[in-house]
């Protein structure tokens, strides 16, 4: 072992071993520890002091090398923590020490060595000047021990602090490792060996603001090129060629659905491979289309393609997607290309604001036409067909007159202010994708949509019950109901038509949502009839004396024969909507067949009294609410 404790004096000089050595207190070492750290942070001070460290342990490990003294790689990694206390670093506890040897190569293959630190200088003097800390800090002992393992193993042995005293534990404990056996767990510490002088941060730091600063210029031209093509009207799709002519990166804008808007430096081939390739990863993250709700620019790593990807936010909602496409295997990108992506996600925005507004404009302005021709406010059908075809709408069309009827249940009713925004522009989508014209309109708070069918020959009818299931699907909660006329030829005569789905409407309920006037059949002859007071009259004659029996009370068993009459004589469907039982049941249709005097097995008589209902039901003579 070599003898340390031996020394010698000369004029002001200390020897020990033949070796000046400097003897300071530990105590300024702390305050040039803090002065450091006050004045170039704690992580460049953490470097500087790993590799003072690592010199120090170095250069023991090459005194111990050339003594010759020791006869196995045992003793000699056992010298270190010995010089160590020797030298008033800490006192070291080698709890194990494990050394796998190379017999091929005649050298340490891997070694693992695990103690203690106790007294440790390094925790002692930040403990004085700063008090406990959150991570380990004995720096300059990690340093040693890995320096001095690392030149007697002849490969990287790195050491890493897991308790620390001055995180206010009794005691420090270390593992040191080989740096292959920590399997990357290392590599962050591995950094602050390197040298990285202060000289070369600051040219690192120069060259990155150079490159921010022509990345913030080229991205800023792109933006104001891109801005005044917007201002200029000009599309989507010259927007993206423009972009794509600058930067050369394929490019992609895209609705909620993934249909793409525009897109650039693709070929429709390679468009439809992407989009599918996109689509299956989808399907595999188990993601809803239209639920990417991204807030920044991200990543997306597909089988066939990389895309940067970020959300069209309009009036804080998105409406489609921007992305960059890379048909490489790039695992990082340019900060120029998440610049431009961003500035060109709000161009999109814009553009496709100013669309929604003209669009929602152009409705508003087709809708309060509709309303003046159902009030009659044009003098002749010539006017009428001269403003329709301001608004591209040919007049003499066939069309149908629909009132679409909704509503939120109580509970609800915060929901029914967004939902009122959105129907309009949810009914447009829907019919336009069927090939359908439309005009919507307001009257009596219900949504009065003027449609030509074209060429979509699948039937009125199902085709609004279609529509229905997909608004309470849309919709949960909400309560939705279709009046539809018959089929129109005279635009004069739209009024009439209005009426016809009016009273459509009215035969509406919750079973049956939708209702054409085509069905009501003789009832909706009966309902247009010219005289509404004889009308009235005679069905008043049929059911008064229902009305005015002085027994069970006359309305509820007018709604009973109702409900009766609208199920089909089917008495469990009566008693499930009536809540009542079947005995009750059976004692109100016997009352109603004594006194009306009929028998309501005979489907004449039903049909009779049903139509009858219907007419005082629809001319407001009846409330069966």
């Amino acid at each position: 072992m070599l003898n340390y404790a031996q020394y010698k004096k000369t004029d002001g000089a200390i020897f020990m071993d033949n070796e000046r050595i400097l003897l300071t207190p530990s105590s300024v070492f702390g305050t040039l520890r803090k002065e450091l750290i006050d004045n170039i942070g704690i992580e460049r001070v953490k470097g500087f002091l790993l590799r003072y460290g690592w010199n120090l342990g170095a250069y023991d490990a090459e005194k111990v090398l050339a003594s010759n003294r020791f006869s196995s790689i045992s003793e000699i990694l056992r010298q270190g923590p010995i010089q160590h206390m020797e030298k008033g670093y800490t006192k070291v506890n080698t709890i194990r020490t494990d050394i796998e040897w190379d017999e091929l190569n005649q050298k340490v293959k891997t070694v693992y060595v695990e103690g203690e630190w106790l007294n440790s200088y390094e925790a002692e003097e930040h403990l004085r000047q700063f008090g406990i800390t959150h991570t380990p800090i004995c720096y300059t002992l990690l340093g040693y021990a890995s320096g001095y393992y690392s030149t007697i193993c002849g490969h990287k042995v790195i050491f890493k602090e897991v308790a620390c005293k001055g995180m206010g534990m009794s005691y420090c404990k270390y593992i040191g490792k080989s740096l292959h056996a920590w399997f990357g767990e290392a590599d962050e510490e591995v950094k602050y060996y390197d040298n990285p002088t202060i000289v070369k941060e600051l040219e690192r730091t120069y060259e990155a603001l150079l490159q921010e600063r022509n990345n913030l210029s080229k991205a800023t031209a792109i933006s104001k090129r891109i801005t005044q093509e917007l201002v200029n009207g000009r599309d989507l799709q010259y927007i993206c060629d423009v972009v794509y002519e600058i930067i050369n990166i394929p490019m992609l804008i895209e609705d909620l659905q993934f249909r793409d808007y525009a897109y650039s430096g693709l070929s429709q081939q390679e468009l439809i491979t992407i989009q599918e390739d996109f689509k299956e990863w989808i399907q595999n993250q188990k993601i809803n289309q239209g639920f990417l709700d991204y807030s920044t620019v991200t990543k997306i790593k597909a089988n066939q393609h990389v895309r940067l990807l970020t959300p069209i936010r309009v009036q804080k909602k998105i409406f489609g997607y921007c992305s960059f496409i890379y048909k490489g295997e790039e695992e990082s990108f340019a900060d120029l290309d998440y610049m431009v992506l961003d500035r060109l996600s709000f161009i999109a925005a814009l553009h496709l604001l100013n669309e929604k507004t003209s669009f929602e404009a152009m409705e508003r302005m087709k809708g309060h036409f509709l309303e003046q021709v159902l009030n009659g406010q044009f003098t002749t059908k010539k006017e009428i067909f001269k403003r329709g075809r301001f608004i591209n709408i040919d007049l003499e069309l066939p069309f149908y007159l629909m009132i679409l009827k909704y509503q939120y249940p109580e509970e609800c009713l915060k929901k029914e202010l967004v939902f009122h925004e959105e129907m309009l522009e949810t009914t447009l989508q829907y019919f336009k994708q069927h090939d359908m014209n439309v005009i919507i309109g307001q009257r009596a708070g219900n949504n009065v949509l003027f449609v030509q069918p074209n060429n979509y020959n699948e039937g009125i009818l199902p085709f609004c019950q279609q529509f229905v299931s997909y608004l309470s699907g849309k919709y949960i909660g909400a309560l939705f109901q279709i009046g539809i006329s018959s089929l129109g030829d005279d635009i004069e005569k739209a009024s009439e038509y209005y009426k016809e789905a009016l009273s459509a409407l009215e035969m509406s309920n919750l079973q049956r949502k939708v209702v054409s006037f085509d069905e009501l059949g003789i009832l909706g002859m009966l309902i247009h009839a010219k005289d509404d007071q004889a009308l009235i009259q005679r069905a008043k004659s049929v059911i008064g004396p229902l009305i005015n029996n002085n027994g069970v009370k006359g309305p509820e068993l007018v709604k009973t024969l109702y409900v009766f009459l609208q199920n089909g004589g089917n008495l469990e469907r009566t008693m499930e909507e009536l809540l009542i039982s079947k005995t009750g049941l059976r004692y109100r249709i016997q009352k109603i067949e004594s006194v009306l005097g009929v028998d309501l097995r005979d489907p004449d008589v039903s049909y009779h009294l049903r139509l009858t209902l219907q007419v005082l039901q629809l001319k407001g003579e009846l409330k069966l609410d």
